[in-house]
């Protein structure tokens, strides 16, 4: 439309001049959560890399073989952690991670997101042997 509703202005006005109490919990739990973030992709990089985001609450981390993380996010998600397969965005071998999520939900996905990655780094290893 070319003009909202009275309505809708006087409320986007009101978002305009909270926009500190509104966005300001969202940006700290999106900090934490990155924080997060940061020691599980220290100690999974010969597996998982990524561009740490410099803004918003999305981040798009790749495997470094260059697998399709299809299958990866699909064995993720049975253990209830939920992240989009790169070939939605053309990029395969990437997934779309978001980390804004707030309460103790995140800290207990981001644990299980450890683990597994943990468990596929130790299958790939047992492959690479058994493959030799």
């Amino acid at each position: 439309t070319i003009t909202g509703n009275v309505f809708g202005e006087l409320l986007a006005v009101l978002a305009l001049q909270q926009s500190e109490k509104i966005y300001g919990r969202a940006c700290r739990t999106a900090g934490q959560n990155l924080a997060l973030l940061d020691e599980v992709f220290a100690q999974h990089g010969g597996m998982v890399q990524w561009l740490r985001p410099r803004g918003g609450m999305t981040a798009f981390p790749w495997l470094i073989d260059g697998t399709d993380t299809r299958a990866f996010c699909q064995r993720l998600a049975k253990r209830g952690v939920l992240v989009v397969p790169g070939d939605c965005f053309g990029q395969p071998s990437h997934f779309r991670l978001g980390f804004a999520a707030s309460g103790d939900r995140f800290p207990l996905a981001i644990e299980r997101f450890a683990e597994f990655l943990h468990e596929e780094s130790h299958q790939r290893s047992r492959g690479v042997e058994l493959a030799r």
